[in-house]
């Protein structure tokens, strides 16, 4: 899965966007100093305040993809984990 940079820093940005709406979206992020101030906080946080799929639904679209990715993958690796080591221990018990 490639994580475009402006997803967990937009304000340290330096790659180009394809889409111009996005371009300009991003832009507009970047320049919103309150925004600069709740991103200290985490970019979970950041983009899941309420007025950003409202004020900036192109990069919203985007970004909502890999917020829903990084837990559902997580679990599943926890899951896979967890199951790998209760069979694991079964293995060794019955040796």
């Amino acid at each position: 899965m490639n994580i475009p940079k402006w997803v967990l820093d937009p304000f340290s940005n330096t790659e180009t966007i394809d889409s111009a709406k996005l371009e300009e979206e991003l832009i507009e992020v970047t320049t919103n100093e309150e925004l600069k101030l709740k991103f200290k906080e985490g970019y979970q946080v950041f983009w899941l305040q309420k007025q950003i799929p409202i004020l900036y639904p192109g990069l919203w679209a985007v970004v909502q993809t890999f917020l829903i990715a990084f837990p559902s993958s997580y679990l599943v690796e926890r899951g896979f984990s967890a199951v790998t080591n209760l069979l694991t221990k079964k293995d060794n018990g019955y040796k």
